[in-house]
Protein backbone atom coordinates (compact mmCIF):
# COMPACT_ATOMS: atom_id res chain seq x y z
CA UNK A 1 0.00 0.00 0.00
CA UNK A 2 2.98 2.30 1.02
CA UNK A 3 4.83 1.76 -2.37
CA UNK A 4 1.40 2.46 -4.10
CA UNK A 5 0.70 5.74 -2.25
CA UNK A 6 4.76 6.67 -3.20
CA UNK A 7 4.01 6.01 -6.44
CA UNK A 8 1.19 7.66 -7.05
CA UNK A 9 2.27 10.24 -5.40
CA UNK A 10 5.38 10.57 -8.17
CA UNK A 11 2.95 10.25 -10.99
CA UNK A 12 1.19 13.28 -9.71
CA UNK A 13 4.69 15.39 -9.36
CA UNK A 14 6.06 14.72 -12.33
CA UNK A 15 2.37 15.25 -14.18
CA UNK A 16 1.73 18.37 -11.83
CA UNK A 17 5.04 20.00 -12.54
CA UNK A 18 5.51 23.34 -14.99
CA UNK A 19 7.03 22.83 -18.21
CA UNK A 20 9.60 25.23 -17.44
CA UNK A 21 10.73 23.49 -14.74
CA UNK A 22 12.30 20.69 -17.26
CA UNK A 23 12.94 23.43 -20.18
CA UNK A 24 15.72 24.83 -18.27
CA UNK A 25 17.91 22.66 -18.73
CA UNK A 26 18.77 21.29 -22.31
CA UNK A 27 20.90 18.07 -22.18
CA UNK A 28 21.56 17.50 -26.05
CA UNK A 29 22.88 21.17 -25.65
CA UNK A 30 25.17 20.81 -22.49
CA UNK A 31 23.68 24.64 -21.43
CA UNK A 32 20.67 26.06 -19.74
CA UNK A 33 17.38 25.47 -21.67
CA UNK A 34 15.37 29.02 -23.18
CA UNK A 35 13.56 29.80 -20.20
CA UNK A 36 16.46 29.97 -18.07
CA UNK A 37 18.57 31.76 -20.23
CA UNK A 38 19.52 35.33 -19.74
CA UNK A 39 17.36 37.80 -21.87
CA UNK A 40 19.71 40.34 -22.09
CA UNK A 41 18.47 42.47 -25.63
CA UNK A 42 15.31 43.41 -22.13
CA UNK A 43 17.74 43.94 -19.12
CA UNK A 44 18.94 47.15 -18.05
CA UNK A 45 22.69 47.48 -17.56
CA UNK A 46 22.35 46.46 -13.87
CA UNK A 47 21.27 43.10 -14.59
CA UNK A 48 23.60 42.48 -17.73
CA UNK A 49 26.52 43.08 -15.53
CA UNK A 50 24.90 40.41 -12.92
CA UNK A 51 24.68 38.39 -15.41
CA UNK A 52 27.95 38.68 -16.39
CA UNK A 53 29.53 38.34 -12.97
CA UNK A 54 27.44 34.48 -13.34
CA UNK A 55 28.97 33.78 -16.88
CA UNK A 56 32.45 34.23 -15.18
CA UNK A 57 31.13 32.00 -12.21
CA UNK A 58 30.09 29.73 -14.55
CA UNK A 59 32.99 29.27 -17.12
CA UNK A 60 35.48 29.90 -14.45
CA UNK A 61 37.80 33.31 -13.86
CA UNK A 62 40.37 33.00 -16.87
CA UNK A 63 36.47 33.61 -18.64
CA UNK A 64 37.02 37.04 -17.31
CA UNK A 65 38.80 39.14 -20.44
CA UNK A 66 36.70 36.94 -22.69
CA UNK A 67 32.83 37.81 -21.02
CA UNK A 68 34.05 41.36 -20.65
CA UNK A 69 36.02 41.80 -24.04
CA UNK A 70 33.01 40.44 -26.48
CA UNK A 71 30.03 41.34 -23.93
CA UNK A 72 26.25 40.42 -23.95
CA UNK A 73 27.34 37.53 -26.84
CA UNK A 74 29.88 35.63 -24.81
CA UNK A 75 27.58 35.95 -21.63
CA UNK A 76 24.89 33.88 -24.17
CA UNK A 77 27.18 31.56 -25.48
CA UNK A 78 28.34 30.67 -22.01
CA UNK A 79 24.57 30.31 -20.67
CA UNK A 80 23.99 28.16 -23.54
CA UNK A 81 27.09 25.78 -22.99
CA UNK A 82 28.28 23.05 -19.94
CA UNK A 83 30.35 24.56 -17.61
CA UNK A 84 32.89 22.74 -19.61
CA UNK A 85 32.69 23.53 -22.72
CA UNK A 86 32.06 27.17 -21.83
CA UNK A 87 35.89 27.47 -19.72
CA UNK A 88 36.99 25.34 -23.33
CA UNK A 89 35.41 28.65 -25.19
CA UNK A 90 37.12 31.08 -22.86
CA UNK A 91 40.49 29.33 -23.36
CA UNK A 92 39.91 29.72 -26.95
CA UNK A 93 39.73 32.99 -26.73
CA UNK A 94 42.73 33.63 -24.31
CA UNK A 95 44.87 31.34 -27.49
CA UNK A 96 43.86 33.66 -29.84
CA UNK A 97 42.26 31.28 -31.82
CA UNK A 98 38.49 32.75 -31.68
CA UNK A 99 40.06 36.22 -33.11
CA UNK A 100 41.50 34.23 -36.02
CA UNK A 101 37.97 33.47 -37.09
CA UNK A 102 36.73 36.09 -39.44
CA UNK A 103 34.19 37.50 -37.28
CA UNK A 104 34.08 36.16 -33.52
CA UNK A 105 30.72 37.62 -32.31
CA UNK A 106 28.81 35.64 -35.27
CA UNK A 107 30.27 32.48 -33.40
CA UNK A 108 29.27 33.20 -30.55
CA UNK A 109 25.60 34.23 -31.45
CA UNK A 110 25.39 30.68 -33.53
CA UNK A 111 26.30 28.56 -30.02
CA UNK A 112 24.06 30.79 -28.47
CA UNK A 113 21.34 29.38 -30.44
CA UNK A 114 18.45 26.91 -28.79
CA UNK A 115 19.69 23.92 -29.16
CA UNK A 116 23.67 24.69 -30.48
CA UNK A 117 25.29 25.02 -26.72
CA UNK A 118 27.93 22.47 -26.34
CA UNK A 119 27.95 20.60 -30.35
CA UNK A 120 28.37 24.12 -31.93
CA UNK A 121 31.05 25.41 -29.74
CA UNK A 122 33.17 21.95 -29.06
CA UNK A 123 32.76 21.49 -33.16
CA UNK A 124 33.78 24.66 -33.76
CA UNK A 125 36.69 25.14 -31.88
CA UNK A 126 38.07 21.25 -32.91
CA UNK A 127 37.83 22.74 -36.89
CA UNK A 128 38.93 26.40 -36.40
CA UNK A 129 41.73 26.24 -39.09
CA UNK A 130 38.87 25.51 -41.04
CA UNK A 131 36.47 28.09 -40.37
CA UNK A 132 39.39 30.97 -40.68
CA UNK A 133 38.39 30.62 -44.47
CA UNK A 134 35.56 33.37 -45.02
CA UNK A 135 33.10 31.06 -47.26
CA UNK A 136 33.52 28.41 -44.50
CA UNK A 137 32.97 30.45 -41.53
CA UNK A 138 29.38 31.74 -43.40
CA UNK A 139 28.38 28.39 -44.57
CA UNK A 140 29.19 27.33 -40.47
CA UNK A 141 27.18 30.01 -38.66
CA UNK A 142 24.36 29.97 -40.99
CA UNK A 143 23.34 26.44 -40.29
CA UNK A 144 26.06 24.99 -37.13
CA UNK A 145 23.80 22.30 -36.49
CA UNK A 146 24.09 20.66 -39.86
CA UNK A 147 27.77 20.28 -39.53
CA UNK A 148 28.37 19.60 -35.91
CA UNK A 149 26.07 16.61 -36.18
CA UNK A 150 27.41 15.26 -39.25
CA UNK A 151 24.86 16.19 -41.71
CA UNK A 152 26.87 18.23 -44.26
CA UNK A 153 30.72 18.33 -44.91
CA UNK A 154 31.57 21.78 -44.40
CA UNK A 155 33.35 21.74 -47.72
CA UNK A 156 30.08 21.25 -49.53
CA UNK A 157 28.72 24.11 -47.49
CA UNK A 158 31.79 26.80 -47.89
CA UNK A 159 31.46 26.23 -51.91
CA UNK A 160 28.24 27.09 -51.48
CA UNK A 161 29.07 29.94 -49.68
CA UNK A 162 31.66 30.88 -52.45
CA UNK A 163 29.26 30.38 -55.40
CA UNK A 164 26.91 32.87 -53.68
CA UNK A 165 29.80 35.44 -52.63
CA UNK A 166 31.01 35.16 -56.89
CA UNK A 167 27.89 35.75 -58.21
CA UNK A 168 25.52 37.15 -55.79
CA UNK A 169 22.80 38.04 -59.16
CA UNK A 170 22.42 34.45 -59.58
CA UNK A 171 22.01 33.37 -55.82
CA UNK A 172 19.64 36.42 -55.61
CA UNK A 173 16.05 35.31 -55.75
CA UNK A 174 14.26 36.26 -59.30
CA UNK A 175 12.77 39.97 -59.49
CA UNK A 176 9.54 40.31 -60.31
CA UNK A 177 7.86 41.56 -63.77
CA UNK A 178 8.24 45.18 -63.63
CA UNK A 179 4.34 46.76 -63.75
CA UNK A 180 3.16 47.97 -67.29
CA UNK A 181 3.74 52.06 -66.87
CA UNK A 182 0.86 53.60 -68.71
CA UNK A 183 1.45 57.26 -69.38
CA UNK A 184 0.34 60.07 -67.72
CA UNK A 185 -3.45 61.42 -69.08
CA UNK A 186 -4.07 65.33 -68.34
CA UNK A 187 -7.34 67.03 -67.32
CA UNK A 188 -7.68 68.19 -71.07
CA UNK A 189 -7.46 64.85 -72.21
CA UNK A 190 -10.06 63.13 -69.95
CA UNK A 191 -12.37 66.04 -70.57
CA UNK A 192 -12.35 65.41 -74.90
CA UNK A 193 -12.70 61.58 -73.93
CA UNK A 194 -15.95 62.09 -71.87
CA UNK A 195 -17.10 64.24 -74.89
CA UNK A 196 -16.36 61.78 -77.44
CA UNK A 197 -18.03 59.06 -75.48
CA UNK A 198 -21.24 61.50 -74.87
CA UNK A 199 -21.26 61.73 -78.79
CA UNK A 200 -20.96 58.19 -79.67
CA UNK A 201 -23.81 57.67 -76.97
CA UNK A 202 -26.13 60.45 -78.88
CA UNK A 203 -25.80 58.95 -82.24
CA UNK A 204 -26.53 55.62 -81.22
CA UNK A 205 -30.01 56.54 -79.81
CA UNK A 206 -30.64 59.52 -82.76
CA UNK A 207 -30.40 56.33 -85.08
CA UNK A 208 -32.09 53.77 -83.23
CA UNK A 209 -35.37 56.60 -83.36
CA UNK A 210 -34.68 56.85 -86.89
CA UNK A 211 -35.18 53.05 -87.65
CA UNK A 212 -38.03 53.30 -84.88
CA UNK A 213 -39.77 56.17 -87.15
CA UNK A 214 -39.25 54.49 -90.43
CA UNK A 215 -42.34 52.91 -91.61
Amino acid sequence: MNRLTIGVGLVWVFAAAPAGLFAQFNAGAGGLGASARPNLSAADPRARRAWREQAVARAGPAARDFVEAMGDDAVAAVFACSPPAAAKLAEFYASGGLGRLPRPADLLRAVAQPGAGDDVCLWAMQHAGELEDADAFEAYVESPLEYALGLKPLAAGAAEARARRLNPVAAAPPAAPAALALPPVSTNELILLGCGVLILIALWVYRRRQKQLQP
